[in-house]
């Protein structure tokens, strides 16, 4: 066998595994995208229709001496945060907290439809084209605002809950402070750069299709 033909067969091979792994990583996407879509719209429906709010509330209590009843003792702890569910709250929590959901749903059909549209452009050797460069700022722009009031929206309406929940305010608990998670801001402006480096890429192949 000469190394032309070992070379041919291994670009060959290359080639379809290249190919079955974006196949694999679209048919992903795409599953992926749909359920969290479903199960987001579901939950933010259903949270509306039964009035009963999955919230994520900070707090500051000590663990009780209950904790430490075996051979070891425990010298120190607390409770940072407590999951509970809520009703009877009033319209504004609601919304802010529906809005929060309903941001997180977005962004999610977002980035799969921006994963699934750029495979289907490596699939037909065509990755740069408009769309992706839209979709992937579109992506950017929504994780980065998004995180930042979508967060701040869900926030505000724990805040809110905090408040309805214990208006007189026990020591250390329901404290009106929330915590933002800036992780997904910051995987925006990596999209964003991406998208500038794909705006690139697009005019790099209209000069290279204009020279054929």
């Amino acid at each position: 066998m000469t190394n032309s033909t070992r070379t041919e067969r291994t670009a060959r091979w290359e080639r379809r595994f290249g190919r079955g792994l974006t196949w694999t990583v679209l048919v992903g996407a795409v599953g992926w995208g749909l359920l969290a879509t479903v199960a987001g719209i579901v939950t933010v429906l259903a949270q509306l229709v039964q009035d009963r709010f999955d919230v994520t509330l900070l707090a500051d209590t000590p663990l009780p001496d209950a904790a430490s009843g075996g051979t070891a003792r425990l010298v120190d702890g607390s409770f940072d945060t407590a999951e509970v569910t809520v009703t009877g709250l009033s319209a504004l929590p609601r919304f802010l907290l529906t809005l929060e959901g309903a941001t997180a749903v977005a962004t999610t059909l977002l980035v799969s439809a921006t994963v699934a549209y750029f495979c289907w452009g490596v699939l037909r050797r065509r990755p740069f084209s408009r769309p992706v460069f839209a979709l992937v700022a579109l992506v950017g722009y929504a994780l980065l605002l998004g995180t930042i009031l979508g967060q701040g929206f869900g926030g505000l309406g724990r805040m809110i809950a905090a408040g309805e929940l214990n208006g007189t305010g026990a020591d250390g608990f329901w404290p009106l402070a929330t915590q933002v998670d800036l992780g997904p801001a910051g995987t925006g402006l990596v999209l964003l750069v991406a998208a500038a480096a794909i705006s690139i890429g697009q005019r790099m192949q209209r000069d290279t299709d204009g020279l054929i």
